[in-house]
């Protein structure tokens, strides 16, 4: 987060720099440093920063997607976190984003096994999040070896935004898409369902869709299969 993007949170609140500064626990001269890039605007202060509201998920802080595979009860932390984000699946969960869309979609991704609720809502994701930092995004799918996942789950949200007349964001879908595409490996890999029986992987090596076999995951999940649409 940049002090300019700091600046124009508070703004956004209508709050002096004295009651920012307050509500964040700082000094009024602290903040003006931050507000003009002579500090960097840590992760822990983003942090109280959503916690106070408004906060653009985006400009939330993003940590190593390898951090999600040692997490303890990581499904309930991204069922809580996608809650948060918007997605009507988990509409129970109420409160401020506090995570990042894009560490979200990776931290899901590097999963071994992930329930199917939440392998299903990662397409909903990339399409409300189009212009979350895919930058990001693809290199930590790629030192994770995720990139046939984010691949899969990138050209879904692309079909989501087609169907719904989301051009703008189809077409920066469609770019990640076919940057993706370079990276893509050979091997099979499953949607995060390493459980995947023999007989299971089989069935679906013959009759998974042409989207799971272009990206080479054992998965059946297709566009029209999601159960939430934009």
């Amino acid at each position: 987060m940049t002090g300019k993007q700091l600046q124009e949170f508070r703004k956004s609140k209508n709050w002096t720099q004295a009651k920012t500064a307050n509500r964040l626990g700082l000094t009024q001269g602290y903040l003006s440093q931050l507000e003009r890039d002579r500090r960097r605007v840590s992760n822990e202060l983003q942090m109280k920063l959503a916690s106070l509201g408004g906060l653009d998920p985006l400009a939330l802080p993003l940590e190593s997607a390898d951090r999600w595979r040692k997490e303890n009860h990581a499904d309930e932390k991204f069922a809580q976190a996608l809650g948060h984000l918007g997605y009507p699946g988990f509409s129970y969960y109420r409160g401020q984003p506090t995570l990042n869309p894009a560490e979200v979609l990776v931290g899901a991704l590097v999963q071994s096994n992930l329930e199917t609720r939440l392998a299903e809502a990662m397409p909903w994701l990339a399409a409300k999040y189009p212009n979350m930092d895919w930058h990001w995004a693809v290199r930590e799918a790629k030192v994770n070896d995720a990139q046939n996942r984010l691949g899969f789950v990138v050209t879904l949200a692309r079909q989501l935004a087609d169907r719904k007349g989301l051009f703008e964001a189809a077409g920066t879908l469609n770019a990640v898409e076919k940057q993706l595409e370079h990276a893509r490996m050979e091997r099979e890999d499953t949607l995060c369902n390493e459980k995947l029986t023999a007989a299971e992987r089989q069935w679906l090596v013959t009759y998974r869709p042409p989207q799971a076999a272009e990206w080479h995951l054992l998965t059946d999940l297709t566009a029209e299969r999601l159960p939430y649409a934009l």
